[in-house]
């Protein structure tokens, strides 16, 4: 079952390329999550009430972007949290209440949630018992922090155990974009945005091993940023880079029937 409500169907190539860059969103959000559940912890000692609030709607928001329906080119979609439910550490109640708190004290002002009261003070005239108002108040609670670093414990490990969970499904993803690509090469010829040729490399067919190039400082890899500077000087974002290498040793056929076989790159060993 796809992870995206489709208004259109998508060759396997596309499908698996579009669950690969909605996980990595959903992983870099939640480990994100993590990294602030962390820091509230450390920050437990000082009762800097601002610091412990900030951090803690940090890692709310953080934690439910993945869980939030959003709009994109390929349609409505959300990370589904069928990916992580089998993780040991993953707490379905502590997931729903993450998501309740980002809807409804976090990210939005609920006013059933927690209703401000008003209360008025007035003087009775009698004997007709008309009540004059003279004092109007008003009360309001905001979310703020746990009360204790077990609690933060407690969501700490579930987030940790959906961030390890999300990254075991990346690597399945780019399992599975390899291997559209290796069955339907036309899909995924036809997807491509960006080609470079690295030289050549040759791969004899009785067996080869690759020396690949360091690919991850491709200038393709350095997505466009949104442009504020009518706002201000710009912004500084956060930038995660995910691998999987598929090296072999593995035979792989060819379109006219041959074969070659891959195995990994040579690495040199320490000597004695």
């Amino acid at each position: 079952m796809s992870n995206v409500s489709h208004q259109f169907k998508m060759n396997a190539h596309t499908q698996s390329s579009n669950d690969a860059k909605l996980g990595i969103k959903a992983y870099q959000n939640l480990v994100g999550s993590l990294h602030a559940f962390d820091r509230f912890v450390a920050l437990i000692p000082t009762g800097d009430h601002i610091l412990l609030s900030s951090v803690f709607c940090f890692a709310v928001v953080k934690y439910a972007k993945p869980f939030v329906e959003t709009e994109t080119s390929f349609g409505k979609t959300r990370y589904p949290v069928r990916h992580l439910k089998n993780e040991k550490g993953f707490d379905n109640a502590i997931h729903i209440h993450l998501v309740e708190l980002r809807n409804t004290l976090v990210a939005h002002d609920d006013l059933e949630s927690i209703e401000p009261r008003i209360l008025q003070f007035c003087l009775s005239v009698n004997p007709s018992g008309f009540s004059i108002p003279v004092s109007v108040a008003v009360s309001n609670k905001c979310l703020a922090y746990p009360i204790n670093a077990e609690s933060v414990l407690k969501l700490k490990t579930h987030v940790e155990a959906c961030a390890q969970g999300a990254l075991n499904k990346i690597h399945s993803d780019f399992a599975k974009i390899r291997d559209a690509a290796l069955k339907h090469p036309e899909q995924a010829d036809e997807g491509a945005r960006y080609k470079k040729d690295y030289g050549q490399a040759r791969i004899e067919k009785t067996g080869s091993q690759l020396q690949p190039p360091d690919f991850m400082t491709d200038e393709w890899l350095n997505s466009n940023e949104p442009n504020f500077s009518h706002i201000h000087n710009g912004l500084l974002y956060e930038e995660l880079r995910i691998r999987r290498d598929f090296y072999g040793p593995e035979r792989i056929k060819l379109p006219d029937g041959s074969e070659i076989h891959i195995s990994p790159p040579v690495t040199n060993q320490p000597v004695g």
